[in-house]
């Protein structure tokens, strides 16, 4: 373990990635297609005498107090910081609780070329960062460090995120495709493009946050379903990805938070929670994790095969998907429309998290290089 405490300045640096396919599937155990960008987040950790994020600051004894508290502790003790601070104490309060490093005396600073809240995983990219600025990448291996960063975002900035991002971010080469299996992490040897194409991003102007009312509602709704399918047949099933074959059907499209609670008690999911006046879209959530699965174990042997057109079908059944779950907005659907319409693309659909954010595109190789902001 060591102290936490670099000599010198010391960075790290990591991507952000381009959601091809699997999206919110990741918490159902789902295969996913990613695409790590050529645009990166850089964070340096300059030694101090204390942790020191933007204003907030904490000393080290701070620091190995708060690590050690319930994760509810201490997101009610950063509840006043500023929301992207957050990111950074976070990953060092998980970095120490874990006993990765010692209670760090740095600056954090950072430089960032990954536009954010657009879907691009711009909070992995911080995330991941800075846990290379202070070390961790040279105790713990890629994957673990990824857990943990998603930690850092699930447990302490509140944000119920799967683990695909910090995984792609980690572990992926830019501009290939990543295969990453959500169970909870493994990753295959990264798929180059066919020759002539590329994966870009075509961001919407709508911003994105997993921790929005739409995602948390769909998340939970998947969790449902699941709980619903296991109670039916009297058998557990380990990720909503692998719901038997025609137990979606059997799902009701809605169900109110009430009825359910009243009906089956709860869910396993600990980072989001099933309220009484909200209603669920179940059977949409519950498939989207099935479908998704499928359809990005189809793409990936497309891809394999260097048939990038065959994705199109694929994109636009996962972008209708994402609408019939409630995270559809008409930015991306409009882009969407806009981005087939062209010559030489060959496919669309909303990534991230939806409800805006940024549309991946399939297309030939600088066929959208007009647009502004274009995200590779």
């Amino acid at each position: 373990m060591g102290d936490g405490r670099p000599v010198a300045a010391h960075t790290g640096s990591a991507p952000g990635r381009l959601d091809l396919l699997g999206g919110v599937a990741d918490y159902a155990g789902a295969l996913v297609l990613e695409v790590p960008t050529r645009v990166t987040t850089t964070v340096t950790a300059t030694p101090d005498d204390r942790l020191r994020v933007g204003d907030v600051e904490f000393t080290p004894g701070a620091v190995a107090e708060l690590a050690g508290l319930p994760y509810g502790e201490i997101r009610a003790r950063l509840a006043d910081v500023p929301r992207w601070t957050r990111y950074l104490i976070g990953v060092a309060l998980v970095l120490v609780r874990h006993g990765v490093i010692g209670p760090p005396a740095v600056r954090l600073t950072v430089a960032s070329d990954v536009p954010s809240s657009l879907g691009v995983s711009s909070s992995a990219a911080l995330e991941v960062a800075t846990a290379r600025a202070l070390g961790a990448d040279r105790s713990v291996d890629p994957l673990r460090l990824a857990v943990l960063c998603q930690e850092a975002e699930n447990e302490v900035v509140g944000a119920p995120c799967g683990v695909m991002d910090q995984v792609a971010v980690t572990v992926g080469t830019p501009g290939d495709v990543l295969p990453i299996l959500c169970r909870p992490a493994s990753v295959e040897a990264g798929v180059p493009l066919p020759e002539g194409t590329e994966v870009v991003g075509w961001p919407s102007g709508a911003a994105h946050d997993v921790a929005d009312g739409a995602y948390a509602r769909a998340r939970a709704a998947s969790f449902m379903g699941r709980r619903m399918v296991e109670e039916a047949t009297g058998q557990p099933v380990g990720w909503t990805s692998d719901l038997p074959d025609g137990s979606v059907a059997t799902l009701p499209d809605e169900l109110g938070g009430a009825e359910f609670l009243d009906r089956f008690g709860g869910t396993d999911d600990h980072l989001t929670t099933v309220a009484p006046d909200v209603t669920y879209p179940v059977r949409a959530a519950a498939s989207f994790g099935v479908d998704e699965h499928a359809r990005s174990h189809v793409a990936l042997r497309l891809l394999r095969s260097g048939d990038a057109a065959g994705l199109a079908p694929l994109l636009a059944a996962s972008h209708r998907a994402y609408s019939a779950m409630g995270l559809g907005h008409p930015a991306t659907d409009r882009i969407v429309a806009e981005a087939l319409a062209r010559p030489g693309v060959l496919a669309a659909r909303v990534g991230g998290g939806g409800c805006g954010g940024t549309v991946v595109t399939v297309c030939r190789t600088g066929a959208l290089d007009d647009v502004p902001g274009i995200i590779r």
